[in-house]
């Protein structure tokens, strides 16, 4: 499963930032990619995972999981994740809250209810300032007027108001994971795995500064960097089990050599 870190490498004379994804399975990179400083993590996660995706599924091989920081987290993000049938670990982010604290959430009719019992219903979707989407939820101002506790409840509006994500739904499940024993093991899976690669990469791989200028020159210093990384763990990797196949090999008798051979040929190529 691919893992990315919100690590970034931001040189003076580019301004771009490295966005790595590495299996945790045997730490191979399996994609890296530049992007301008000036962006948020989280909305280039949607990018990243739509090219690791297209590189995959040539070998074939599949993403079902994926483990990211909470740089990477927005509802969108999680809404996509789940349309493509990707499991994210991505924890969710302290603004959020889970819970609205004296105000139940009633599911089944889609509204929130207050201490005296007065109803929130929904009331339409709204944007931020910083364009994201909100679900809106109001009190009836008669209800909000007659209330022994609006002086503290509601105190400079004719009603109280609350305001959720739209994506609220994939926030909770999200934050059920982070929650959850699986969750707090991923965590540590992902520190182990990528911060070390994103390590090396900085002090043995030349990405601690990059001397070109500009998006494309900074990608193919990336690129080369991830491809030196991943030659030399490919030198490294020793096949065992076919080693020790080809070592059995050797102390059959010559009568039926060929037979094995034939077997051992299909190990290794199939």
């Amino acid at each position: 499963m691919p893992e990315y870190p919100s690590n970034q490498v931001k040189p003076e004379d580019s301004g771009c930032h490295c966005s790595i994804a590495v299996d945790t399975g045997q730490g191979v990179i399996t994609h890296i990619q530049s992007d301008f400083a000036d962006g948020r993590d989280s909305q280039y996660l949607p990018q990243l995972v739509m090219q690791l995706h297209d590189r995959l599924k040539v070998s074939p091989l599949f993403m079902h999981e994926l483990l990211a920081d909470s740089a990477y987290a927005n509802g969108a993000n999680y809404a996509f994740l789940e349309q493509r049938g990707i499991t994210g670990w991505i924890p969710v982010f302290g603004m959020y809250k889970p819970k609205v604290a004296g105000f139940p959430y009633d599911k089944e009719n889609g509204q929130y209810t207050c201490s005296m019992g007065k109803s929130l219903p929904f009331k339409g979707f709204d944007h931020t300032a910083e364009g994201r989407l909100i679900k809106n939820y109001w009190a009836a101002p008669k209800d909000c007027r007659a209330c022994a506790l609006k002086a503290t409840c509601a105190p400079n509006t004719r009603c109280r108001k609350i305001t959720r994500t739209a994506y609220d739904p994939e926030y909770l499940r999200a934050y059920a994971r982070q929650q959850s024993l699986k969750g707090k093991s991923m965590k540590r899976l992902r520190q182990s795995t990528v911060e070390p690669v994103f390590g090396s990469l900085i002090h043995y791989y030349g990405l601690r500064r990059i001397g070109v200028r500009g998006k494309a020159g900074a990608s193919k210093v990336m690129l080369l960097a991830a491809t030196a990384f991943n030659l030399r763990k490919y030198l490294k990797f020793k096949p065992v089990a076919i080693i020790s196949q080809a070592i059995a090999l050797q102390k059959e008798p010559t009568d039926i050599f060929s037979n094995h051979f034939i077997a051992f040929t299909r190990l290794l190529f199939n």
